[in-house]
């Protein structure tokens, strides 16, 4: 039956971006069977759909494979502008930059009504040089979040998680039951912890993958912030290779007071690269950024080397009074002309993550009153990394939520060059989730 060719060819178009080997596998009975019909001579009108399926079934295999199995970029920040010579001197730095120290994460959302406190968890690795340990964030259905910090990290008395919601809700330090996030040599997750909630219920998490198939994962810039109603700061949080759970062989046990609570399932039955997924995902590669914070009420002066200011791993780059460029791990946010809040003006701003993870950028403009300047920065242009496969840009794009929600935020500081103060404020239009 030449039917048969055109439904093998329609069932490889789409397997394509689903799984290489089930596409390519259906690609190839379903030329055999056309081939078969073409020789009797029979069913040629339906012959050629099935052909012209065919067709774009291989385009699609050749474009899914590339995509996964194409080179890393090479772009990379251009550290020798941080070494030009200059004149040391001292300068107004009115925007920091620092890189926060979660290293590891796990994103463990539950289903909507598996728990009436908490909407998911987050589990993360701490790491502050000398001191290590874990954190886990639990999400309120009230918008506010939890901190639980392993007794291995110091008290943080100024935790204010001023991006998550409407914030902090309550913060305890305690044992978190040797907390894991881990991935062994044959590539399986292991996430673990437990904890006991402010209203002492004892929750815990213990999943293990079991399989050990490899995939690609993705760079998303993560909506950490979108929910923020007031943020302390614009949340540049790179997500690098980030994984969805495979279902396959999974153990997962999550427990409230010994009752299971489910995790949120994968949008649909839709295998990513011949593997069915959970919602729940991880990385091992997270580089969190604080941009531009709104705290402190001064405005530093800096003394310069050259033309070069470095604090806490962050570099800063002057071109005479303006600040240039920042560069901290494999980000740089560079300014187009330099910034001089003592001059009136405007330009853009751009925040760019290599080798190719996207950016973000907006306008900059600097109005003057006598010795008062008032700077605003308006974010509008995201560019999302280019996603390895078709699925994975349907989920993350220049038009999903993973480029939007950075457009809604906007900053004001209002500096007085005489005496120093800084009155400064991010904005989120539009607080979501």
């Amino acid at each position: 039956m030449s039917v048969l060719a055109l439904v093998l060819a329609l069932l490889a178009l789409l397997a394509a971006p689903l799984s290489l080997v089930a596409g390519a596998v259906l690609l190839v009975l379903a030329l055999l069977s056309a081939g078969g019909h073409l020789r009797r001579g029979t069913g040629r009108r339906v012959l050629g759909v099935a052909l012209v399926c065919a067709l774009a079934a291989g385009g699609l295999l050749v474009f899914e494979t590339w995509e996964r199995y194409r080179p890393p970029g090479t772009a990379a920040v251009d550290t020798a502008a941080y070494e030009r010579p200059g004149t040391d001197r001292d300068v107004w730095l009115p925007l920091t930059a620092a890189r926060y120290e979660v290293t590891a994460l796990a994103l463990l959302e539950l289903e909507s009504d598996a728990d009436p406190v908490y909407s998911g968890f987050e589990p993360q690795f701490i790491d502050r040089g000398a001191e290590r340990g874990y954190r886990v964030i639990g999400y309120r259905h009230d918008g506010y979040a939890d901190f639980f910090d392993d007794l291995t990290l110091r008290p943080d008395t100024g935790l204010s998680s001023g991006v998550t919601g409407k914030g902090l809700g309550e913060y305890s330090r305690q044992d978190l039951g040797d907390p894991t996030i881990e991935v062994d040599g044959h590539g399986r997750a292991t996430i673990r912890f437990r904890l006991v909630d402010p209203a002492g219920r004892r929750v815990s998490v213990d999943i293990r993958e079991g399989v050990t198939a490899r995939s690609v994962p993705l760079n998303v810039l993560a909506p950490i912030g979108m929910s923020s109603t007031d943020p302390e700061e614009f949340p540049l949080f790179m997500v690098n290779d980030l994984e969805f759970l495979r279902t396959r062989h999974l153990t997962s046990e999550v427990l409230v007071d010994d009752t299971p609570v489910a995790l949120l399932d994968f949008p649909g039955p839709v295998p990513l690269q011949g593997q069915v997924r959970s919602w729940a995902k991880y990385t091992l590669d997270a580089e969190i950024m604080e941009v531009f914070p709104a705290d402190g009420a001064e405005i530093t002066r800096v003394r310069t080397t050259g033309d070069r200011y470095e604090e806490d791993g962050t570099r800063y780059l002057f071109a005479g009074d303006a600040l240039e460029r920042i560069h901290l791990a494999d980000t740089e946010i560079v300014f187009d002309p330099p910034l001089d809040i003592a001059v009136a003006g405007k330009g853009r701003v751009t925040m760019t993550s290599y080798p190719d993870r996207g950016h973000v950028a907006g306008d900059w403009s600097v109005t003057r009153n006598g010795r008062r300047s008032e700077l605003h920065i308006t974010l509008d242009e995201v560019r999302v990394p280019r996603q390895r496969g078709l699925i994975y840009r349907l989920i993350v794009n220049n038009r999903s939520i993973f480029a939007s929600w950075p457009r809604e935020y906007s900053f004001t500081a209002r500096l007085d060059l005489d005496t120093g103060e800084r009155e400064a404020q991010w904005i989120n239009a539009d607080p979501q989730g």
